[in-house]
C-alpha cells in the first residue's frame, strides 16, 4: 500500500493517480511493479485491459504494469517522471493534483493517438515516440529515457 497517493476518477481519462500530499520537484513519488513481460509480438493476442497497461521496455519486449502505476495518465507536460521504476516529481506537485508523466518518454513506432490532457501545449494529438518530441525535450528528458531509448538517440545524433 501506498499512502501518499490514491487511485480515483480522473474524468475522461478514467482512473488517474492524485497526489494525498504535496511533493518536492525530485522527491520520489512511488515505484512502478508490473505483473509480466510479454513480447512485443504477443501484444495483439492480449486482452484489451492488459493492452491499456503496457510499458515498453525495448523494440521486442513491454511489461504489463499493475497498480497505481498502470493509472499513470499522459500529459504533454507532465508533472511526474519515470526512471526505470522509479516515479518522482518532475516539477512540485500539489495535494490533490493528479500525478502525470509523458508517455513518450520510452515509446517508439510512431503510433498516433487523440491527447487530452489538456495542458497548454497539446496539440491535441500525440505520436508515441521519443524521437516526435522537440530536440529541446529530448534532452531534458534524455537521462530519463530506458537505455535503448538513450542508444538509439546516440545513433541518430552521430
Amino acid at each position: 500500500m501506498i499512502a501518499d497517493i490514491e487511485v480515483r476518477d480522473a474524468g475522461r481519462k478514467g482512473l488517474g493517480v492524485f497526489a494525498l500530499r504535496p511533493f518536492r520537484k525530485g522527491e520520489f513519488i512511488f515505484r512502478r511493479r508490473h505483473r509480466r513481460i510479454v513480447a512485443n509480438a504477443r501484444i495483439p493476442s492480449l486482452s484489451r485491459e492488459d493492452r491499456r497497461h503496457l510499458c515498453e521496455l525495448d523494440y521486442t519486449r513491454s511489461a504489463i504494469l499493475l497498480p497505481p502505476g498502470c493509472y499513470l495518465n499522459h500529459s504533454c507536460e507532465p508533472n511526474a517522471m519515470r526512471s526505470g521504476v522509479k516515479v518522482f516529481a518532475w516539477t512540485r506537485i500539489g495535494a490533490g493534483d493528479e500525478i502525470t508523466i509523458d508517455y513518450r518518454l520510452n515509446a517508439f513506432g510512431g503510433e498516433r493517438w487523440k491527447c487530452g490532457c489538456g495542458s497548454r501545449s497539446c496539440a491535441g494529438e500525440i505520436t508515441a515516440d521519443f524521437f516526435s518530441l522537440s530536440p529541446e525535450k529530448q534532452r531534458q528528458y534524455l537521462r530519463f529515457a530506458p537505455r535503448f531509448i538513450q542508444r538509439e538517440h546516440r545513433r541518430r545524433s552521430a
